[in-house]
């Protein structure tokens, strides 16, 4: 079998710029993870003011989602990749954490998207025994 032309389809990307003062943002449970630029994309809508990329085909998609967090000792957090901005409805396998101190963490995921699904990083829970995380 011979495949001719065959080109990345869809893609999307956002991505969060520091901050101008240099500000380290508290991590909430329940929040989306806040993104400020939408990267390249193609067959795909990253929208910064919802902190999703909504797909525009059904599919299988193959989805990288990376984190940098600073954390004090005994801290710990859990982000989730989902469709909804509740946090109830993440993708199988979509579960990743970090604990201890600061760290950038993430995880790879195929599922299967429907046309109009929209995904975007989920806060699912954060421990903090002394204070701010």
């Amino acid at each position: 079998m011979r495949t001719k032309n065959v080109k990345p389809f869809t893609y999307g990307s956002l991505y969060k710029q520091d901050s101008p003062d240099g500000k380290i943002i508290p991590l909430a449970a329940g929040d989306m993870i806040d993104f400020t630029i939408a990267g390249p994309y193609q067959n795909t809508r990253p929208d910064i003011a919802a902190n999703r990329i909504t797909v525009y085909k059904s599919g299988v998609y193959q989805i990288t989602a990376d984190v940098s967090v600073i954390l004090e000792e005994e801290q710990s957090a859990v982000f989730n990749i989902n469709l909804l901005p509740d946090g109830s409805d993440p993708l199988i396998g979509s579960t990743f954490d970090v604990n201890g101190i600061s760290t950038v963490t993430g995880i790879t995921v195929q599922a299967f998207l429907n046309a109009g699904d929209a995904i975007g990083i989920f806060i699912a829970d954060t421990f903090a025994p002394r204070g701010k995380l």
